[in-house]
């Protein structure tokens, strides 16, 4: 008789014959179970698609042993020739406008991009670091023909994919994580937003659960989009038009547009889909004073137990302000015309009824107009959102399509990404237009429309370097030269320290939530203190280890993760891991990290402080570890050159050019143990190092 093992084993065989791709449940040791597709097996790595399309990349000794027996007798899955005739086929119709363009304007396109300029670009604008030493050294030395895209997969396939997009989502929504609130964090929804991006959720599907969700944050993290203006009903209907429908509306916020068709009239019944929604429970719809009546009787506890109340009542507080911030519809639509309203077309303080707005030539007979029903007061968000997110919405698909465009090239077809309204005055509208169909019959699948970009011809030419004024159209005879993010130059630094940044964590999301939730009109003193207690065990409990820079180099070799690495007071994690934004002062905000007070606020803008930082900073101290990655490295090579090549490769992409060589040899070589550390500086401090060419 067969063992199960056995048989299963026979059954793994038989299906990798057949033409299709294996899809199974798999089991991984902790017993938690995922029906995915087998890919392929990277070294100690296994590579799996889980039903909805994303990719997952985790280590081969995490699944059971069963798992890891039938992982290896899988034959790795190929694409099918129609699947990538597809991407070849829409990233040469870009091409072909690109190029329709240019040649129309009397343009040359630049040439094709360099292996060494590819391989630092490929990283940086996928997963927002710079390669390795043996990541750039193994691209290099491959002469396979198609290993531009066989990289581009690789790395849309990796945890780095996800954490990037995340930033740049974050970015555009203006997440904030408020660490001096510990109740009031958004941790669920920094979550929420992370597992969205790498499921590959869809993005209308993405946007219509941010749109219309409710309840508290810690039991649907979508809310989080909500609750991020919560009060501001009016401000949060301008940031959703700018972000996702690329539509200028602020003005139209306070009188009739001065620049545009949209009146103040049509801005408040737009903004009226949302006036029967509440992000804050006040007293009237607790029906009393909960706060008064939780403390009246948390003081009678503590003089019963002779307990002093006043070191609790900032706890008793943000608890109960806290379980205030709630998204939930009611019946009554409280939005009216503002007292100072002036024009004809309504009265100071009326109620103002829901209405979609049109743009101009758009077609009467629009889908996404259908079904929008706007009586029932509890389903209005619902009415919006599928607007909002429809497929033949007029702005929706172009506005993300044109967003990932300027996130790869540097620069929007239309400009800025936020007021799309008019999209022939693009600079190629005839592109712009077949970005947003792309964007469509992909379904908003983000990955595999930004898997199409870096196909293109346009991605992987040279960068121009030369400035473009401004209003003047840019018609992508290459991508612009940029200068990193303030996210891309901290994680390159990490992976000049640590090696993979992936490989380090900091909170796993778990919120205070189940600690401190209740229902505020029914909770009592006693509640209120059993939370108390819950919230400071949680709170006492929860601190991280701390390891150093040896812990990294360990943790590269296979050793388990440390919880986390601290040098100098600083947590050595990826910008997506740390809180959100970082504090003044960090590395992030003086490189320009947004303070997420507007969209896309972030800035590539050199200044002084961030010399100060490069030139003695604790970032320039971890680089000359004797511990950090990069003089691991270079203490593994025999001579001088090979240390010197090892430098360049792993802050520059490159090898050096022989005068360049030659001058790090004799750096290395005649100036002793500072040596190294000097030529380290050297190139970190350079314009080379911070743009992405």
């Amino acid at each position: 008789m067969k063992s199960p093992l056995l048989t299963l084993l026979c059954l793994a065989v038989a299906g990798s014959l057949l033409a299709g791709p294996t899809t199974r449940v798999w089991t991984d040791k902790q017993k938690r179970k995922v029906e995915a597709t087998f890919v392929r097996i990277d070294g100690d790595f296994i590579v799996l698609q889980t039903r909805s399309g994303a990719p997952a990349r985790l280590p081969l000794a995490n699944l059971s042993a069963a798992d890891q027996a039938i992982a290896k007798t899988l034959q790795p899955f190929q694409p099918s020739v129609a699947l990538t005739a597809t991407v070849q086929q829409s990233a040469g119709e870009m091409d072909r406008l690109v190029m329709k363009k240019l040649t129309a304007e009397g343009v040359k396109p630049n040439p094709p991009s360099t292996d060494e300029q590819f391989v630092r670009r490929a990283y940086l604008d996928i997963v927002g670091r710079i390669p390795s030493y043996d990541e750039a050294a193994g691209f290099l030395q491959d002469a396979k023909p198609n290993k531009r895209a066989k990289l581009i997969d690789m790395l849309l396939d990796t945890e780095g994919y996800t954490t990037h997009l995340y930033d740049y989502l974050a970015d555009m929504f203006r997440v904030v994580d408020e660490t001096n609130r510990p109740m009031g964090r958004s941790l669920p929804y920094i979550q929420w937003l992370k597992k969205q991006v790498n499921d590959n959720t869809p993005y209308d599907k993405v946007v219509y659960a941010m749109l219309t969700a409710d309840g508290k944050m810690w039991d649907n993290g979508a809310t989080g989009y909500l609750l991020r203006d919560s009060g501001m009903l009016l401000d949060n209907l301008s940031n959703t038009f700018s972000v996702f429908l690329g539509t200028d509306l602020a003005c139209a916020q306070c009188h009739d547009h001065p620049f545009s068709e949209w009146t103040q009239k049509q801005f408040y019944e737009l903004a009226s889909f949302f006036g029967a929604t509440s992000t804050n429970l006040n007293n009237r719809d607790l029906k009393g004073n909960p706060e008064e009546r939780i403390m009246a009787e948390m003081k009678t506890l503590a003089e019963k137990s002779g307990t002093d109340i006043t070191k609790y009542e900032n706890i008793i507080g943000d608890i109960i302000d806290a379980n205030r911030r709630v998204v939930a519809d009611t019946k009554d639509n409280r939005l009216r015309l503002p007292m100072d309203y002036k024009y004809k077309d309504g009265v100071p303080g009326e109620p103002v009824k829901p209405k979609l707005i049109r743009w101009a030539g758009e077609k009467k007979n629009n889908e996404a107009y259908k079904n929008t029903k706007t009586k029932n007061q509890e389903k209005l968000r619902d009415t919006f959102a599928g607007w909002a997110t429809h497929q033949d919405n007029p702005r929706f698909a172009i506005t993300i399509a044109n967003r990932l465009w300027k996130r790869a090239l540097g620069i929007g077809v239309a400009e800025p990404v936020t007021n799309v309204d008019d999209p022939k005055s693009a600079s190629n509208p005839e592109l712009l237009e077949y970005l947003g169909r792309e964007m469509k019959r992909l379904k908003f699948n983000l990955y595999e429309f930004q898997k199409i970009i870096y196909n293109t011809q346009a991605w992987q030419r040279e960068a121009t370097i030369e400035d473009v004024p401004m209003g003047t159209p840019y018609h992508f005879q290459g991508p612009l030269l940029r200068r990193m993010s303030a996210e891309q130059t901290w994680d390159s630094f990490m992976t000049l320290i640590l090696g993979n940044p992936d490989l380090y964590k900091g909170t796993n999301g778990t919120s205070y939530g189940n600690s401190i939730s209740l229902d505020l009109a029914k909770t009592t003193g006693e509640t209120m203190a059993g939370k108390i207690n819950a919230f400071m065990k949680m709170r006492d409990g929860g601190k991280s280890d701390t390891g150093n820079l040896a812990d990294a180099g360990m943790v590269q070799m296979g050793a388990e993760r440390p919880k986390t690495i601290e040098y100098g007071g600083m947590k050595l994690l990826r910008a997506a891991e740390l809180e959100q934004p970082a504090r003044p002062g960090h590395f992030l905000r003086e490189f320009g990290q947004s303070p997420r007070q507007s969209i896309d606020g972030g800035n590539r803008q050199g200044s002084a402080p961030q010399i100060l930082m490069l030139m003695n900073g604790p970032v320039q101290e971890m680089l000359t570890d004797r511990q950090s990655l990069i003089f691991r490295t270079m203490n593994g090579k025999a001579t001088a050159e090979e240390r010197a090549e090892s430098v360049f490769l792993s802050i520059l992409a490159r090898r050096p050019s022989p005068t360049e060589k030659a001058a790090a040899v004799k750096q290395i070589s005649e100036e002793g143990s500072d040596g190294p550390s000097n030529l380290i500086w050297a190139l970190i401090n350079s314009l080379e190092f911070l743009f992405v060419q």
